[in-house]
């Protein structure tokens, strides 16, 4: 790890140090093909999408959902990987650590999702519970079939009550601007 890596993992762990630690469930998904999951997420309808973009693997388009706030100042973030292509994707390879089952959500260490408050210019990075970050789950590895989605979410340190707008960062997605915050 070069000096400029390390510099970055430090300020991203001090970053992590200073966010309110937050009580909660991960989701599990642990079907390959979720087309049942996405069903019955209640943030699953085509009415509530806010945004969509293709994903780094062709055929994938991500679909952000809702952005809304929480109890304990946090703030919530829900989005789908839908398959649109006629092959199975591979989304996660990894299988033998333990942050592949955060890895789809949160992202590899240091190059995961978060949210800028364009308002305060402050970044966001996803709370975190005994060090691990507050997102969904999935087993791993993970595959996608053609036509199946997978609905995702994260946790966030929720910008001031007057922030009404932030933009949404996934790997392997262009940026996602100026998105309403709900409440």
């Amino acid at each position: 790890m070069g000096c400029s890596e390390k510099n970055v993992a430090v300020e991203q762990e001090s970053q992590v140090n200073k966010q309110e630690e937050v009580e909660s469930k991960s989701v599990d998904t642990k079907k390959i093909n979720t087309n049942n999951f996405a069903k019955n997420d209640n943030h699953g309808n085509e009415e509530s999408v806010l945004a969509t973009e293709p994903y780094r693997l062709q055929g994938i388009e991500v679909s952000l959902l809702d952005v809304k706030r929480a109890s304990g100042d946090t703030l919530n973030v829900y989005w789908r990987l839908s398959n649109q292509s006629s092959a199975t994707q591979e989304l996660v390879k990894c299988s033998t650590g333990w942050y592949c089952k955060y890895q789809l959500a949160a992202g590899n260490w240091g190059d995961g999702i978060y949210i800028i408050d364009s308002a305060n210019q402050r970044k966001h990075l996803v709370v975190r519970t005994d060090k691990k970050p507050v997102v969904s789950t999935s087993e791993t590895p993970l595959s996608i079939e053609p036509g199946s989605s997978i609905n995702l979410w994260a946790k966030f340190p929720a910008p001031p009550l007057d922030v009404r707008k932030v933009s949404i960062y996934i790997p392997g997605v262009a940026p996602i601007e100026d998105i309403p915050i709900s409440e």
